[in-house]
């Protein structure tokens, strides 16, 4: 009876083991099943009542993907490696082109940080995706028309800013300097159509794609954001059982960063008003000014 016992019970220990191990569709091969991140939920955030606020400052930020703090957000660049999308790719797939992403709960995408006016869907995917019919030869030297068209998976290797606009507050009921992100932007580069005439038939045909100067930027109320960003995992470099949510990423300032505006009489950035190496020096100037604020807070 005792052998029968032990027979059992040395199965069902050995059956757990193997069935930990598992071939999930999405993630792979994995030596146990991923079930924390998939269920988490955005961090709350502490109250703030306005009458706890003795300071406030508004900044505008951009965030490098190419920075080494920054791969991260970056990588991968294919549109899904094994499970693991890049934080532009998830900001695509789930709120640009997402069909579901309907209704008066959608996260609306905006044309610019106030956040008041929004794109419309068509109009939107359009920027993702132009197309222009041109007048092109075929073998024969027929005219006809072709169809040129710049997928977003082609542009999407140089989508490499991203802008925040946060308020940086000091709570006296916490006794803390804390900051909270309010709206995300995304720069998109955008392509024009260059076209040839050709010397026979003096028509127009597609030459090449040309990269406008100025890019277009997306931008989104970054709270609505939240709760999808907390469910995708982004890359721990030091430890893989340990991954952190693109949310968590976001409010624990896991990034790297530098100031292009902070709120003025003039309402302007720093570029409009100085450049290059004096431009740096006067974003870490303002970096400094918040830090140096709650340093005096508890001189004695």
């Amino acid at each position: 009876m005792k052998r029968s016992a032990l027979i059992i019970l040395l199965l069902a220990i050995f059956g757990s083991v193997s069935m930990a191990q598992v071939l999930d569709p999405v993630l792979g091969a994995r030596a146990y099943q991923k079930e924390n991140t998939q269920g988490d939920d955005a961090t709350h955030l502490s109250f703030l009542r306005e009458a706890d606020v003795m300071w406030s400052k508004r900044v505008w930020r951009t965030l490098d993907l190419r920075q080494k703090k920054n791969l991260v957000l970056y990588y991968p660049l294919d549109s899904a490696t094994l499970g693991k999308r890049s934080f532009i790719q998830v900001i695509f797939d789930e709120f640009v082109s997402n069909p579901e992403n309907i209704g008066p709960d959608a996260v609306r995408v905006y044309k610019s940080y106030e956040l008041r006016e929004p794109y419309d869907r068509d109009e939107l995917l359009g920027y993702f995706q132009p197309t222009d019919s041109v007048a092109n030869l075929d073998f024969y030297g027929n005219l006809v028309d072709t169809v040129v068209t710049k997928y977003f998976s082609d542009i999407k290797v140089e989508v490499v800013k991203i802008r925040l606009m946060e308020d940086w507050f000091f709570d006296k009921q916490r006794s803390v300097l804390d900051a909270r992100i309010l709206a995300l932007g995304v720069e998109i580069p955008l392509y024009a159509t260059i076209t040839d005439v050709d010397p026979f038939t003096g028509q127009a045909i597609f030459s090449q794609w040309d990269k406008k100067d100025e890019p277009l930027v997306f931008w989104f109320y970054y709270p609505a954001m939240r709760p999808t960003l907390s469910v995708h995992e982004c890359f721990h470099r030091h430890n893989d059982a340990a991954r952190i949510s693109f949310d968590g990423i976001m409010i624990t300032r896991m990034f790297s960063s530098y100031i292009t505006k902070e709120e003025n009489v003039y309402d302007r950035y720093i570029k409009d008003y100085t450049a290059g190496l004096d431009a740096l020096l006067e974003a870490e100037k303002i970096t400094n000014e918040m830090g140096e604020f709650e340093q005096y807070l508890w001189e004695y």
